[in-house]
């Protein structure tokens, strides 16, 4: 099988490069945690699963109108 140009096997789980960002992103939460704190570290996260989220969604207008609708149900239903 012929590799991607691209290097598409890159984030591949069991791969040596996914090893090496997995642990690359170790590092990184390990010196927020110890630069910034516990609670600083997990509001961090948050607001990048959240970037993330809004980012990679494909669907988030129609999720997002359906979360409103829920907490605030349109008038007649």
């Amino acid at each position: 099988m012929m590799e991607k140009p691209n290097g598409g096997d890159f984030f591949r789980v069991g791969t040596p490069q996914c090893g090496l960002v997995t642990g690359l992103l170790g590092v990184v939460l390990a010196f927020l945690f110890l630069f910034l704190g516990f609670w600083n570290t997990i509001f961090v996260l948050a607001f990048f699963v959240g970037g993330f989220f809004l980012g990679a969604y494909t669907h988030k207008v129609e999720w997002f109108k359906k979360v409103i609708n829920r907490m605030f149900p349109p008038k007649g239903e």
